[in-house]
């Protein structure tokens, strides 16, 4: 019988496993079970909002004051404005407690619901609009994040993403200090559903104080343009809100389908008016 060398089945110095699979599957189990954490701890966020009344909201962050050291002065003239269109928009928008508007010196063309009841109007928006209607539009449009609590559920899951990310790699880790600002000023980001229906609230609003919805667009307008100009055609994939010219066709759909009435706008009062000063 010819002789032919092989190797035992059984072999305690061979191994047999393989670690990169191993690795794999682990990572993937780990993904997965943090995934499932940061669902029901969101979830759970999103019962806590439910429950925390404005005057809580407003106790509770009193000394967070206003981000950023741009912060104009209260008794400027911009700011006593908008403080005004916000105070004679609540009623329409369904916002019973009040609201401290906080114009910031910024280029950006933003405004942003922040918690503790403070609207933070960057002063690059007052570029981009050119009638009152327009700009209470986009005011109004915060309101409505005020109403849905908008604000509080992505503050808490920045919150919560940034205390999970403490937790695996240590709270001065890079990735820590990468997620901190989504769970304080840069947490306006919402969710396409959200934006949508901010918009729709703001619609209604606006046909309630002017009774008609001219002007609503005109901010998207301008973002289109300046959108196309930066980045033809790829702005859909930049930005967390839904691209401008979606949602124009989106303002124009509802104004038809609720029949609502499109009049002649209000000139951007002077004061607001930086083409005006410049």
């Amino acid at each position: 019988m010819e002789y032919k060398p092989a190797l035992p089945e059984h072999n305690d110095n061979v191994s047999h496993d393989q670690p990169v699979r191993e690795f794999i599957i682990l990572s993937a189990g780990i993904t997965l079970f943090l995934l499932g954490v940061f669902w029901i701890l969101g979830f759970c966020i999103d019962l806590a909002v439910a429950r925390i009344s404005p005057g809580m909201e407003a106790a509770i962050f009193a000394s967070a004051g206003v981000p950023g050291p741009n912060a104009v002065a209260s008794s400027d003239p911009r700011q006593v404005k908008l403080q005004s269109m916000v105070d004679a928009l609540r009623e329409c928008g369904g916002i019973t407690s009040p609201l401290k508007v906080s114009l910031i010196d910024s280029n950006d063309a933003n405004a942003l619901a922040f918690p503790g009841g403070r609207i933070l109007v960057l002063n690059g928006l007052l570029e981009n609009v050119r009638s009152e209607n327009g700009l209470a539009f986009v005011l109004a449009h915060e309101l409505g994040h005020f109403k849905n609590r908008d604000h509080l559920r992505g503050l808490g899951r920045g919150i919560v993403l940034t205390a999970v990310a403490a937790l695996l790699t240590g709270a001065g880790s890079e990735v820590t200090q990468l997620l901190a600002p989504t769970a304080t000023f840069s947490q306006a980001q919402y969710s396409r559903d959200r934006e949508e229906l901010a918009d729709e609230q703001a619609l209604q609003t606006l046909a309630c104080y002017y009774g008609h919805v001219g002007g609503a667009t005109e901010f998207f307008e301008a973002m289109q343009a300046r959108d196309q100009e930066i980045l033809p055609g790829f702005g859909h994939y930049f930005s967390t809100h839904p691209e401008a010219m979606e949602r124009i066709d989106n303002l124009h759909r509802l104004t038809e389908e609720q029949h609502l009435a499109v009049n002649a706008v209000l000139a951007l009062p002077e004061v607001l008016d930086d083409r005006e000063r410049q």
